[in-house]
């Protein structure tokens, strides 16, 4: 049995903090039932590029869920969604702060339906002033944390990082609120209220960096690949290709200077600790380069490690998700899509003993694909499923209006 088997969580997320946080659910087995808004859904669907005609974007975050699509302009719509919740553990939307409230679906009102409901707030800058007024986008939220400000170099000016790390970072820390108010629901029979924001969850992020600040009013700047305070640690060329170094402390400092016949700089004045090393980190540079460049980097990398200094290649996304490390890691899974045929995915980050097998169930579902059979677990009768589908209130993959036009702001 999977660790949150019989867990239901209704999920009214879009693009991808929302669908992270309900897909780790997913993955350890909750039941998510991923509400998507007629006509056109979860508008990461339309976000290329494409594999085949389904997006590569929304893929990534949503597998193992179902997929119901409803209209909620409409009554009935609205009504299906609330004996959802009705029966739910778990409620998560992501809308702009005020637009879950003005369709009536606010914590207070959900929760006086069911008291022992989870309902989980995303937002991009939290849902008080002024943070509430602003949209979330993860961009927006790495410049404004201050990660952008430390990532680059003096040249290259501030740089944002290469995936959307506010998004994906949020849905991390969801996660955790969440369980830990299923925890405290344990203990008291009522739910909570899980707030989480791409600006906190950033912020959050920027750890010792934030703290050199708090401590000791530095403001950090941009150090490249090197780590901000400590060196010799980042990434270094060598004859053929580059390897990253992390000689964290005066053992690995003495041990790298070893492996690569420079011991005569451990004893020099000028790289006697840590901070003389960044200080002088130009020249100290200079000198580990120009020994490295006597060989490759596939050639250093198992002697500087065998000296017990972390040592390893700089891989691009192809070789890394090739790696024998990530195979070993099953980080590399296959999955049936109906459309698609066999999909590869990413594999479970976590892995709790017990939920290993059978975890991945599904692909991302298609537009409505489970709609009918949503609708008949709570409890809706076949003539009246007939009904909701010809006056377009619920669609499945045959009954997919084209109406071009959306009343409610996808916006986070």
């Amino acid at each position: 049995m999977a660790a949150l088997d019989g867990l239901k969580v209704v999920d009214l997320t879009r693009y991808l903090s929302g669908p992270t946080l309900t897909m780790l659910l997913a993955d350890l087995g909750a039941d998510v039932v991923k509400v998507e808004t007629l006509p056109t859904g979860d508008p990461a669907r339309q976000s290329g590029p494409f594999h085949e005609e389904e997006s590569v974007y929304y893929l990534a975050s949503n597998r193992n869920k179902r997929s119901l699509a409803v209209d909620l302009r409409q009554a009935e719509g609205r009504e299906l969604l609330l004996r959802l919740i009705d029966d739910a553990d778990v409620f998560v939307q992501n809308y702009r702060p005020g637009t879950a409230n003005a369709m009536g679906l606010g914590a207070d009102e959900l929760r006086a339906r069911n008291p022992r409901l989870i309902y989980v707030n995303i937002s991009g800058f939290g849902t008080r002033p002024p943070g509430d007024a602003l949209p979330g986008f993860d961009q927006t939220a790495q410049a404004m944390s201050g990660l952008m400000s430390v990532t680059g170099t003096e040249d290259t000016g501030a740089l944002r990082v290469g995936i959307a790390v506010s998004d994906s970072s949020t849905g991390v820390f969801a996660a955790v609120g969440v369980l830990a108010a299923l925890h405290e629901r344990d203990r008291t029979g009522q739910g909570a209220v899980v707030e989480a924001s791409l600006m906190e969850s950033t912020l959050t992020l920027m750890s010792y960096q934030a703290q050199k600040y708090l401590s000791l009013g530095i403001v950090p700047g941009r150090d490249g690949n090197d780590h901000p305070i400590m060196f010799p640690q980042g990434t270094f060329k060598t004859g053929e290709g580059s390897i990253t170094l992390a000689s964290g402390n005066e053992k690995m400092w003495r041990r790298l200077c070893a492996a690569l016949g420079l011991d005569h700089l451990a004893e020099d004045p000028r790289y006697l600790d840590n901070a003389a090393r960044m200080v002088n980190r130009g020249e100290l540079r200079q000198s580990i380069e120009d020994v490295l460049a006597h060989q490759s980097a596939e050639e250093w990398i198992p002697q500087i490690n065998a000296a017990g200094v972390p040592c390893g290649p700089v891989l691009d996304l192809e070789q890394a998700l090739n790696h024998p490390i990530t195979r070993a890691l099953d980080m590399v899974e296959t999955v049936e899509h109906r459309e698609l045929g066999p999909m590869k995915v990413l594999g479970q980050a976590v892995k709790v003993e017990g939920s290993e097998k059978g975890w991945l169930r599904r692909p991302a579902p298609m537009f409505g694909e489970h709609s009918i059979e949503v609708a008949r677990e709570s409890g809706v009768g076949e003539a009246e499923i007939h009904s909701l589908l010809a006056t377009g209130v619920i669609a499945d993959l045959q009954h997919v209006p084209h109406d071009p036009e959306s009343t409610i702001d996808a916006a986070q």
